[in-house]
């Protein structure tokens, strides 16, 4: 059997090190390397395109939302496993939108890692008994979120995509060929809708359903490629 080549991504040095000592003692599993940020494992992701990427959700330089946008232009073969202290909950969905098939927590046993690194090698989900009922619990949520986009015309729909993708009112609307208070207008309406305070809070709302993590193409089929209105 071929070894499992894995990614270690942490900010804490110590925590990196005892991660390897424990994949060396593995006969199956090789390190690929280890990265200190989250611009760092992207880099080293395209580069060397491991099996499998072993990251803290909490790493500076492409934190959050960022981070998980920066895992899809990343090479499909490599599976994903998040490691959490817990306090980072609300990322789950949006982790696991983006193919996220692990989770395990700072504090799980070493059996308990080696089982996510493999089961996600498999391309097989694994979640630290631990986080299992917070994990769910925020899946839970998700799919109740999701329902609110009924709510939403198929262009309020698309203004809350390209929100949720970083873009300016102003860029939004040279995008849809909209003018700019009409977008202004359009983005008022989402958040009314979806009883939000702020456009942040859309654009996170939009990652966590796994709304955001639409291809654009994906994001026409979705949305008929009909009129919008």
């Amino acid at each position: 059997m071929d070894q499992i080549s894995v990614l270690i991504a942490d900010s804490q040095r110590l925590f990196r090190d005892g991660i390897r000592k424990i994949l060396e003692t593995e006969s199956d599993i090789v390190v690929a390397g280890e990265a200190g940020d989250g611009e760092e494992a992207i880099a080293l992701l395209n580069e060397k395109g491991p099996d499998v990427l072993l990251f803290d959700v909490s790493m500076p330089r492409a934190e959050g939302i960022q981070f998980i946008r920066d895992l899809g232009n990343c090479p499909s073969k490599t599976r994903y496993v998040a490691v959490s202290s817990l306090e980072h909950d609300e990322c789950f969905p949006a982790l696991s939108a983006s193919g996220v098939l692990g989770f395990v927590l700072k504090s799980s046993s070493k059996l308990e890692l080696l089982s996510a690194i493999r089961s996600a090698a498999r391309g097989q989900p694994y979640v630290d008994p631990k986080a299992a009922a917070r994990v769910f619990s925020a899946m839970s949520r998700r799919r109740d979120e999701s329902d609110q986009l009924c709510y939403l015309t198929p262009r309020e729909k698309e203004i809350l995509y390209w929100l949720s993708q970083g873009l300016s009112n102003a860029e939004v609307a040279d995008r849809m060929v909209l003018s700019e208070k009409t977008v202004k207008n359009h983005v008022s309406h989402v958040l009314k809708k979806l009883d939000l305070r702020d456009r942040t809070q859309a654009a996170i709302l939009a990652w966590r359903i796994g709304f955001a993590q639409l291809s654009p193409d994906t994001l026409d089929q979705v949305l008929g490629n009909g009129v919008r209105q």
